[in-house]
This record gives structure tokens, C-alpha cells and sequence, in this order.
């Protein structure tokens, strides 16, 4: 009985210290948003810690609702208004990265329109040329116009229109979850969707980089209704295997250390 005791206390002290225990984050990590709690001024914290947080504008709610959140406790909403958008400021390694890694879990709430391409997100080199048609996407998440699939771009005509769950030629489902990761390795664009990779495009390997803002939703393409959830944007490169553990929601790199699933995913891979 003694014996079972100790083990007991020593399991218990075990899990307490763990759940305490920080998880380290990748230092190629300089955004992450679980979209979880508003802060004041409509602000979202960027759970790095790097104080680039973002900001709900024109409308864009986080919501709470069971079935339009991934994880946690909230997500972001974009729904209802063609301009709602999040948006982060620029900072120095958001303005200068070339090969990187986004990836988020997306829900839709509509389809494509015809002829009309509809915005997810969009991170662009100048502020100063966002309202002309030629500025550099670095990169644009789009609905494309043609099908319910994406359009994804890297620099200027670099990347691919009509990319599905399947591949080329398959179309998303409304009122379901996927996992998006998009990962530019040199003159490759690789997108995986659901941890599996669909297809690799060629994107220029050098792309023009500045003090653009990131939005997600509105952007100067009117935006696509969605909720999103577990926004990261890495300034490295992630391999397949690192996509798919996200995608398994395993990559504890990029956990906070004040989430449970961090303590309970170490208990159970023993890492």
C-alpha cells in the first residue's frame, strides 16, 4: 500500500511539474494566433511573445461557437462583410523573410462566387502599392474565381489556381475543417492540405519583401467567409514530417505553455 501510495504522489508531482513546465518554442516561430481572447482595442495576442499582435477590424469577430472552432476555446470569423479582416502591423522579420512556412485550419461557411476570386489572407511587400494591381504576394490565399479551390500565390505569378483537398481539380466542402500549410523552399511551392502534400509549384525564388501588412480576410480582394483557427507563420522551412505533426496537433514547438494539450501530448509521446 505504501508502495502505491509513493507512486501515486511521485505521478502527481510528475503531471503538476509538467503542467508548469513551459514548452519551447521554435525560434523561426514569429507568428502565432489561437484566436482565443480579445484583448483591448479589439486586439489579438501573438502567443510568441513577440508583441505583434493583431488587431479585428471592419467587423471581424473572434467567435466561440462549438462547431466553428478548431481548438481551444475561440477562433477568428470573417462572415458577413466582404471587407472584415484581421490585420497585423509590420515588424522587421515579417518584412524580410524568402523561403517560410504558413499554415491554419480553415472552415467555410460559402462557396466560390463565379468570375470572383475571394480573399483568405495576404501578406504584402509595400503598403505603398496595395491598391495597385501589380504589387508582390508573399503570399496571397485566395477562393479562386473558377472552382471551390484554392488559388494560392508566391511573388508575382508564381504558384497555382484550383487547388483542392485532392489536388488539382477537387473542391473543398462547406462547414468542414481543413488544414492548410503552405511551405515556399526555393523556387518550390509546396501545399500540403489535411497533413498530406497535394502539389508542388514553381514561385520565383527571390521575391520582392517590405513593410507590408498581414491580413487575413479582407484584403483588396473582397473577402471569403470562414472561420480560422491556429494561425502560424514560420521564417524557415517546415518538412512534411513537421506539417504533419501540426496537422496531428503534436508539434509542440509551437504550443503556448500555458495550453493543457501541451501537457498532455508530452504525457502521452513521452516528449
Amino acid at each position: 500500500m505504501r508502495t502505491l501510495i509513493a507512486v501515486s504522489c511521485i505521478s502527481m508531482f510528475v503531471v503538476m511539474m509538467t503542467l508548469s513546465a513551459p514548452a519551447a518554442l521554435d525560434p523561426n516561430l514569429i507568428l502565432y494566433f489561437t484566436f482565443e481572447e480579445q484583448l483591448d482595442g479589439r486586439k489579438v495576442e501573438d502567443m510568441t511573445g513577440g508583441g505583434n499582435d493583431g488587431k479585428l477590424r471592419l467587423g471581424a469577430t473572434l467567435t466561440n461557437e462549438p462547431a466553428e472552432v478548431y481548438k481551444g476555446a475561440g477562433a477568428l470569423k470573417i462572415s458577413g462583410n466582404i471587407s472584415q479582416q484581421f490585420r497585423v502591423e509590420p515588424f522587421d522579420r515579417m518584412s524580410g523573410y524568402q523561403d517560410h512556412t504558413v499554415a491554419f485550419w480553415i472552415y467555410f461557411f460559402e462557396g466560390f462566387h463565379q468570375g470572383e476570386a475571394r480573399s483568405i489572407f495576404k501578406k504584402n511587400a509595400d503598403e505603398a502599392q496595395v491598391l495597385n494591381a501589380g504589387f508582390s504576394k508573399s503570399p496571397s490565399v485566395q477562393i479562386s474565381g473558377n472552382s471551390f479551390a484554392l488559388w494560392y500565390e508566391v511573388g508575382e505569378g508564381g504558384g497555382i489556381d484550383g487547388l483542392g483537398p485532392d489536388g488539382e481539380g477537387s473542391e473543398f466542402e462547406l462547414e468542414r475543417w481543413y488544414h492548410i500549410a503552405g511551405v515556399k523552399k526555393g523556387a518550390d511551392l509546396i501545399i500540403y492540405i489535411n497533413g498530406e502534400e497535394e502539389g508542388r509549384f514553381d514561385v520565383p525564388k527571390k521575391f520582392p519583401q517590405g513593410e507590408g501588412r498581414l491580413r487575413i480576410g479582407g484584403t483588396r480582394t473582397r473577402a471569403a467567409y470562414f472561420a480560422m483557427d491556429e494561425f502560424a507563420l514560420f521564417d524557415r522551412v517546415l518538412t512534411a514530417k513537421e506539417v504533419e505533426l501540426m496537422e496531428q496537433g503534436v508539434f509542440l514547438s509551437v504550443e503556448p505553455h500555458h495550453k493543457l494539450t501541451v501537457t498532455w501530448g508530452r504525457l502521452k509521446t513521452g516528449r
